[in-house]
This record gives C-alpha cells, sequence and structure tokens, in this order.
C-alpha cells in the first residue's frame, strides 16, 4: 500500500492513493468515535486488505492542484502546489503560494531533493532532516517517502471490525519487522466496502500514539474510490495539526520524459 503528499500522493495513497471526473464527494467526521459494534464483513486476511486497497489507489500518472492548511498552536499557515507523479515512485511538487513560490520537491523512489529558487541551489534531503516536518507541516519527510509493499516492512493481522464514522471497517494491527519501518507499529481502520483507509494511528513500539491521520473527504472516480481530504496530526505536538486538500484531480495524463529528472527540477 501507498502512503500520504506524495502523499496525499499520500493522499494518493493514503495518501491514495483513475478516472472520471464526475466525482461525488462524501465528508467524513474527524470527531465522531468509532462505535464498538462489530459489522458484519466477508473474512479477509490482512495481506488480502492490503492488496485490495493497493488496487483501488493505483495509478499510472495523477496531476492535481493541493492546499496545506498547518496548524501551529496560535499560528496558521496555508501553502498552496502542483503535484504529478507515475506511480508511488515517482513524484514532482511546486509550491505556488507567494511566500514558498518555486520550491520544488522530486521524489525517484527512496531519493528525496528539494529546490531553492532565490538560491538556486538543489540539496538532497537525507539522515535526520528526514524527521523534520515538510514545509512546517505534521508530515514528516521519511512519511512523504513511505511507499511501496508494506508487508515488506511490516507483518499484518486483522485485529476484528468497527465502525468508524457509520462505515463498517476492517481494524489492521501493523508490526515493523524491518529496520528501515518508520514507525514500530500501525494501525488502520479500512472501509470494507471502498477499502480505503479512512484513519491510520502511527505508534511507538511501547504502543504510544505518535501521529494520527483521517479521512475527511472521499470521492468516487469511476470504479474506484480516492481520498481527496486528509487530517494529519503529530500527537507530539501541542495545538497542532495539518490538513490537506486535492483539486483538479486528473489521472492517466501525459508527462514529459525527462518530469522526473534534476534537470527539470532545477531549471
Amino acid at each position: 500500500m501507498k502512503k500520504m503528499m506524495f502523499i496525499l500522493l499520500i493522499l494518493i495513497s493514503m495518501f491514495a492513493v483513475g478516472a472520471n471526473l464526475f466525482a461525488q464527494t462524501e465528508a467524513a467526521s474527524s470527531s465522531t468515535p468509532a462505535a464498538l459494534a462489530s459489522p458484519a464483513l466477508p473474512a479477509l486476511s490482512g495481506e488480502a486488505i492490503l492488496a485490495k486497497i493497493d488496487e483501488n489507489a493505483s495509478f499510472s500518472t495523477i496531476s492535481y492542484r493541493g492546499i496545506m492548511e498547518i496548524q501551529q498552536q496560535s499560528k496558521k499557515m496555508l501553502k498552496e502546489f502542483s503535484a504529478l507523479a507515475e506511480g508511488d515512485k515517482k513524484a514532482f511538487v511546486e509550491f505556488i503560494n507567494p511566500e514558498d513560490r518555486g520550491i520544488r520537491y522530486l521524489k525517484i523512489d527512496k531519493d528525496l531533493w528539494m529546490y531553492f529558487p532565490d538560491e538556486q541551489e538543489t540539496i538532497k534531503i537525507s539522515g535526520h532532516l528526514l524527521k523534520e516536518g515538510m514545509m512546517g507541516s505534521d508530515v514528516s519527510y521519511e512519511d512523504a517517502l513511505e511507499s511501496g509493499n508494506l508487508l515488506s516492512k511490516y507483518s499484518v493481522a486483522v485485529s476484528g471490525t468497527e465502525t468508524l464514522d457509520g462505515r463498517p471497517c476492517y481494524v489492521l494491527e501493523l508490526s515493523a519487522t524491518a529496520k528501515t519501518a518508520p514507525y514500530d507499529k500501525q494501525k488502520f481502520w479500512v472501509d470494507g466496502e471502498r477499502f480505503i483507509v479512512l484513519k491510520t494511528h502511527m505508534l511507538s513500539k511501547s504502543g504510544k500514539l505518535i501521529k494520527e491521520s483521517q479521512a475527511l473527504k472521499v470521492a468516487q472516480y469511476g470504479k474506484r474510490w480516492f481520498v481527496t481530504e486528509l487530517r494529519m496530526e503529530d500527537k507530539l505536538k501541542k495545538g497542532g495539526g495539518t490538513t490537506f486538500k486535492m483539486t483538479d484531480i486528473k489521472f492517466d495524463v501525459s508527462l514529459p520524459s525527462d518530469q522526473f529528472s534534476l534537470r527539470r527540477l532545477s531549471r
């Protein structure tokens, strides 16, 4: 399964993370607690559920406009960007709001670069910088790079079913099996009919909640369902949260052969 900006491509993923543009959206309240009742859903293994999530979220290419609303206690920031992606391995993001205009990101598999237009400088984000929040948001660069097959890093089990915001959900428990996994444990609430992740808990080894993401809006594109608005909160901070919104979503777009290149990043 894929993960949020490149997420969002993440969104895209849980991100998302193709395509008929008469989308119908429905809002899901992030404050409604999950009911204790266990809805009747077909018995599926955790591996089968993750495969269905991937099938629903997969795409060849995508373009969209995005908005990040970042709350840092009493401070609020609004950032806008345009994004292109090829599957969950490649992404190109350019910020277009006045304060950050021209800042670009390039993701190729597990590598991430950032371009600063004022300095005309490109840097590779690695090491301890991967733990930092992207553009001051609640999503770290490490989160944004999380993509590909979760089963290569986690074992998965179905712990039960719950109703979340009126939707019957499978509850998945993931435990890290690789040192490269960004979190020791994760917990997914997966819509049992649409196979999208409605809520995710990222947990420490002791079970402490580190981050939470929750789908706020979902749209249908042809036969697939897609998260178009998502909120991420770093639970180790107070009074914060980041909301991602996607608009002008287009699937299977034609892209230049050098779209995901360092040359185009810094041109």
